[in-house]
């Protein structure tokens, strides 16, 4: 038997029934047209069939007691996953892939989330390998950029969420959680990938405020040149010079050309890149270690035109024990904080002797391969999943 019922609520159902349940083929529409189920019932619960939301996104696939349950294809937005479901969320296995950008995880998957092992490219075809724990990449794994001139340019902060293709709220832009923060007070501007610095925080920070302060009296020169003319663009450049002078940014076209996000306090374009010397064709790789979402742990990182840092990492900078090579083949060796050498041997050929420091450098550094190795073990099972 079958037929058309309306409920109370403003819902309907139209197809088959029995025993006052819904059974066989049939549509059932929510109250005031919230969603619509379409496909085969058993008994009062979905088996098989499509659901629509009313914004548009979709799921086709198998049911169990009410929920997404077996096999099934979700559309949400510019997301498509494809894969496992149990009791309504994306579980065991599955690919999730953005369709506008190419960004993709394709793993393991628990409650919903990315868990266990997987692999994540991201918009600019970079890619992570390794293992992963609620939605976060977790455990170790490999992290390899593409080359410094394809990567994408990121903005911090960028994530709205714990995750990269993890959040609802990024809608599939530039998909990268790496972003390693520039120096405080200027924009956060990094490349998809790229942590490793030839120089320390601080040093940026040192040539940084010499820039503004030289700026600050070039302006001044020119400002002293045109109050001859008391005119109502020299009253405005007066302004943008006391301006330059507090170590705010000059309000010059050219700048905001060059970089539209420049507000007061955040410095010139040019100064608030991290460097400006790697060569286009530089990629970037990281093996070891992770821990919610960053480098954390131990680890190696190396580029490709020689740069290598091996040692001891804390949210995806040089932090505790390691040792950093130059393109040169100079090292430099000791503890580190937020990526600054606090003590230790600055760059120099000669190595460091101080025995208390050398140990626990060599440990760190040991400690470092052990984990490499062990993250491109884990990096090959992902990639088999």
């Amino acid at each position: 038997s079958g037929g058309r019922f309306n409920f109370d609520d403003g819902g309907s159902y139209c197809g088959g029934w029995e025993d006052g349940k819904a059974h066989g083929h049939g549509i059932c529409t929510g109250p005031k047209g919230q969603g619509e189920y379409s496909g085969s019932w058993s008994h009062g619960f979905e088996v098989l069939g499509v659901y629509t939301w009313p914004s548009g996104n979709t799921y086709q696939g198998t049911w169990a007691q009410g929920k997404r349950h077996g096999i099934g294809m979700e559309s949400k937005g510019k997301w498509v996953y494809k894969g496992e479901w149990t009791h309504g969320f994306k579980g065991r296995y599955g690919v999730r892939e953005c369709t506008g950008n190419g960004a993709k995880y394709e793993g393991t998957w628990s409650n919903g989330l990315q868990d266990g092992y997987g692999t994540e490219t991201y918009s600019d075809g970079g890619t992570y390998q390794g293992q992963w724990v609620g939605g976060m990449r977790q455990g170790y794994g490999v992290r390899q950029s593409v080359p410094y001139g394809m990567a994408a340019v990121i903005r911090s902060p960028l994530r709205t969420s714990i995750n990269s293709l993890r959040s609802e709220h990024t809608n599939g832009t530039a998909l990268h959680p790496d972003s390693s923060p520039a120096v405080a007070g200027s924009p956060a501007v990094s490349r998809g990938g790229f942590v490793l610095m030839a120089h320390s925080d601080a040093e940026i920070l040192k040539s940084k405020k010499k820039g503004i302060f030289r700026r600050s009296l070039l302006s001044g020169l020119k400002l002293r040149k045109s109050e001859s003319k008391s005119s109502l663009a020299s009253q405005r450049s007066k302004q943008s010079s006391f301006r330059s002078e507090a170590g705010m940014s000059t309000v010059s076209s050219t700048a905001s050309d060059i970089n539209s996000t420049i507000s007061l306090g955040e410095g010139e374009a040019e100064l608030s890149v991290i460097e400006d010397d790697i060569d286009a064709t530089t990629t970037e790789i990281y093996v070891g270690e992770w821990k919610n979402d960053k480098r954390s742990g131990f680890g190696v990182s190396q580029r490709s035109d020689g740069l290598k840092y091996e040692g001891e990492w804390a949210n995806n900078k040089r932090h505790g024990y390691g040792c950093m090579t130059f393109p040169d083949g100079t090292k430099e060796e000791g503890k580190y904080k937020q990526n600054v050498l606090v003590s230790g041997k600055r760059k120099n050929l000669i190595p460091l002797r101080a025995s208390k420091i050398r140990e626990k450098v060599d440990r760190a550094v040991e400690a470092a391969e052990r984990a490499a190795t062990i993250a491109k073990q884990k990096a090959e099972i992902a990639a088999s999943r």
